[in-house]
């Protein structure tokens, strides 16, 4: 099966530079690497190019309509494997996708743990092993078939938060999902900017906004005054 690795992006040069060589070793021969961009100012593409991947970039900002914008560019693909550009995929993850599919899962993700360790960092990376929405995200990437993907109208174009929420709520509607029972790397970046506490609090009540049909930009608005850059 050949898969397209799609990584949304946005200033994630330094990111980058880790991450590419690791997936084009992984990935030689049995797909193909996609960094889509959607306005970066810093080396974004120079370094996706020097390690050989496809650099695109997104005719619209956010990492909804980049995906999609991806997928629709490179539609020549059996399966897409959407990953964050500061996370790190386990040794193997082209077996596990392809098991996983073969398996009757089209759709699936992994657990996480993050690259740091703290008591309560352990706690949210244990949580990801259940099925359960409230424990899901785009941290910890996900596969699709192309065929589940096009039945599914891809990512909702109009989101600019919680779209990968919403993707996995309509597909764990419609197919099989699978957790798989390995754990990605996760970047604790957004924790050591602010604290453990802070960014709960902020994810929970997003969480319950977007469930609740909040406006967008209400949603954006709350995490952005909850929570510092990261």
């Amino acid at each position: 099966m050949f898969i397209h690795l799609i990584v949304p992006t946005l200033n994630e040069a330094d990111n980058l530079r880790q991450l590419l060589p690791f997936l084009s070793y992984e990935l030689e021969g049995k797909g193909k690497i996609i960094v889509t961009g959607a306005g970066s100012t810093d080396a974004t593409r120079a370094v996706t190019e020097a390690n050989g991947c496809v650099f695109f970039e997104s005719p619209r900002p956010g990492r909804g309509p980049q995906m999609n914008a991806a997928v629709a560019a490179y539609p020549d693909a059996d399966i897409y494997y959407f990953v964050h550009a500061d996370t790190r995929p386990p040794k193997g993850f082209y077996q596990d996708v392809v098991q996983g599919v073969a398996a009757g899962d089209p759709v699936g993700c992994y657990r996480f743990r993050f690259d740091m360790f703290h008591p309560l960092l352990a706690i949210n990376a244990y949580c990801t092993r259940f099925n359960a929405l409230s424990c899901r995200g785009g941290d910890q990437s996900l596969y699709v078939t192309r065929q589940a993907f096009e039945e599914l109208g891809g990512f909702n174009a109009d989101m600019r938060i919680m779209e990968d929420y919403d993707f996995i709520e309509r597909t764990q509607a419609r197919f099989p999902f699978r957790i798989i029972p390995r754990s990605i790397e996760v970047s604790a970046r957004k924790y050591r900017a602010n604290n453990w506490f802070r960014v709960q609090m902020a994810n929970l009540r997003v969480f319950r906004m977007y469930k609740n049909g909040a406006p967008q930009q209400v949603m954006i608005d709350t995490y952005r005054r909850m929570l510092k850059p990261w």
